[in-house]
C-alpha cells in the first residue's frame, strides 16, 4: 500500500515539476505596444499581401484574433492546439498545401499559440504544397 502511495505521489510531483519547467521555458512576448509586419503569400492566387500593425499582443494568435476581420483568419481546433487553416479568404486544401509561417525569415518550430509577438518581428504566412 505505501509503495504505491509513494509511486502515486512521485508522479503528481514529476506532473507538477513539468508543468512549471515547460512555463518557465515557454517563449513569451514583450509586454505592451509593438509594431510588427504580417506578410500572406498565396502564389497560386497572386496574393502577396504586407501591412504593419500595432498591437499588445504577446502571441500571434492573439494577433490574429485582433485582426480577424481584415486578414479573414480562419482556424482549426487539433490536438496539438489551433492550426491556421486560411487567410484573405483562401483556404489551404489540407490534402496537399498547409501555411508555412516564418518569424522574421526563420521557420517557426511552434504553432501560432506558442510563438510570441515582439517589437519589430516579421511574419510570413504562406502557402505551401507538400
Amino acid at each position: 500500500m505505501n509503495k504505491k502511495l509513494v509511486a502515486v505521489l512521485v508522479i503528481i510531483l514529476l506532473a507538477v515539476g513539468g508543468f512549471g519547467l515547460s512555463k518557465l521555458l515557454f517563449p513569451k512576448g514583450e509586454e505592451g505596444t509593438k509594431e510588427v509586419t504580417i506578410n500572406i503569400i498565396v502564389a497560386n492566387e497572386n496574393i502577396d499581401y504586407t501591412k504593419s500593425f500595432k498591437t499588445d499582443a504577446l502571441y500571434v494568435e492573439e494577433l490574429l484574433k485582433e485582426n480577424t476581420e481584415e486578414l479573414k483568419v480562419e482556424t482549426e481546433d487539433t490536438q496539438y492546439g489551433p492550426m491556421l487553416v486560411g487567410l484573405l479568404d483562401y483556404k489551404a486544401d489540407a490534402t496537399k498545401e498547409f501555411y508555412s509561417i516564418k518569424i522574421n525569415g526563420e521557420d517557426a518550430m511552434v504553432g501560432i499559440k506558442e510563438i510570441p509577438v515582439n517589437d519589430g518581428d516579421e511574419y510570413t504566412f504562406e502557402v505551401q504544397g507538400f
